[in-house]
């Protein structure tokens, strides 16, 4: 208890930095990217218009840019209402300090996501870990272009870290941030809610209260961004797949959208079809090898590339998820397996430099190999497991 002053001191004083540095250091970094898709989403909010009304937030950030009427394009923001409700403050801001605001807040929570899934390394590992995650292609082009990943990274490492410590409120606060972004995080957050339901004995009990209750205030919240939230952020998603840059997914990185494009008409909406054949096939596989999953760590892990293998609409960016299997398979790998995490490392960021969007395949691929990487470590596990309960039998 002595030290939560300290804390709270330190993190107000940090929170000070950042703030002095996003309102009086200038910067490059762009803010008509897609980050003002949250910009002025949070605009819109601190001026009281419904977020998902997009006529008027679009009169509104028009007049908050100094380009002609025609020519300006509503970034949407297909995100649920608590995510907006937790940046609102940027919306009091101009949009360049925002977006270095935003900037600051990603970098922290990368880092923080990095802390927590190198718990238990040595020093000098842990050290080196967090420049890799942040030289890591897919983690420079999330925060060049001010994307929303990042809470649902720091939630998948938070889960992670305290399912092991048994921690309600971060195993909660995990969970929660697991739904900013529901296409790349609703499986994890699924796989949590099974191991704790079906693992997590007393504990598991423990988490479901406050978890509900969570749950229940996200919901009433988003009336305050948006009173017909329930209606017009469904309504705003559909439209939103019609727009034709989603539709076509040209820019998408995902391995359903590639099978699309190379047997038949390359849309999204053959790319779902195809992610439903490719969610049976890993549902089936899971329901075989389920034994296997019994550790936290691997389960959620799993559900995380299988995310990274069958959700459709997926850009390179969106590979920075990666980082999880990266932390999870390196402690406990042989020297060959090691080589190969790094491999899967290193590849995709050269590829993707030398080769542009047509380098996107290597993640897809890297994605392939950490799942079987993943699979021989739970069957390894649960190999250890049998013989040291064989052996304590035998003791006994």
């Amino acid at each position: 208890m002595k030290r939560t002053p300290t804390i709270l001191l330190i993190i107000l004083a940090g929170a000070g930095v950042m703030l002095a540095i996003a309102l009086y250091v200038p910067n490059s970094l762009p803010v008509n990217s897609d980050f003002s898709a949250i910009y002025n989403t949070d605009l819109a909010l601190v001026h009281r218009i419904p977020i998902y009304d997009l006529e008027k937030v679009e009169a509104l950030a028009v007049q908050y840019v100094s380009i002609p009427v025609e020519d300006f394009f509503l970034a949407r923001f297909p995100y649920p209402p608590w995510y907006a409700l937790s940046t609102f403050y940027l919306g009091l801001m101009n949009a360049r300090s925002a977006g270095t605001l935003w900037f600051e807040l990603n970098l922290i929570m990368l880092f923080l996501s990095v802390w927590l899934l190198t718990d238990g390394w040595s020093g000098r590992m842990r050290l080196i870990a967090f420049p890799l995650a942040l030289f890591f292609l897919p983690v420079l082009g999330a925060l060049s272009v001010g994307q929303y990943d990042f809470p649902v990274l720091l939630g998948t490492s938070l889960l992670i870290y305290s399912l092991r410590r048994k921690s309600v409120g971060l195993t909660v606060l995990g969970m929660v941030l697991l739904t900013f972004k529901p296409h790349l995080g609703a499986l994890i957050l699924l796989a949590g809610l099974g191991w704790l339901i079906y693992r997590g004995g007393i504990f598991g009990r423990n988490v479901m209260r406050p978890l509900i209750v969570a749950g229940v205030v996200l919901f009433v919240v988003g009336f305050i961004a948006d009173p017909k939230w329930i209606i017009s952020y469904p309504k705003m998603l559909l439209g939103y797949q019609n727009e034709g840059n989603v539709s076509a997914c040209s820019e998408c990185a995902s391995l359903p959208v590639w099978i699309s494009r190379w047997f038949f008409d390359g849309s999204l909406t053959t790319a779902m079809w195809i992610a439903i054949v490719l969610l049976i096939f890993f549902i089936v596989a899971f329901i075989l090898t389920r034994s296997l999953w019994k550790p936290h760590e691997l389960l959620l892990t799993a559900a995380l590339l299988v995310t990274l293998l069958v959700s459709p609409y997926l850009y390179n960016y969106d590979f920075l998820m990666l980082l999880v299997p990266f932390a999870v398979l390196i402690p406990k790998s042989n020297l060959m397996e090691k080589i190969i995490v790094f491999l899967c490392y290193l590849i995709p960021t050269f590829a993707l430099i030398i080769f542009g969007r047509n380098g996107n395949i290597s993640l897809i691929t890297v994605s392939i190999i950490l799942l079987v990487l993943l699979y021989m470590r739970a069957r390894i596990f649960v190999i250890d497991f049998t013989l040291s309960e064989a052996y304590n039998t035998n003791n006994n």
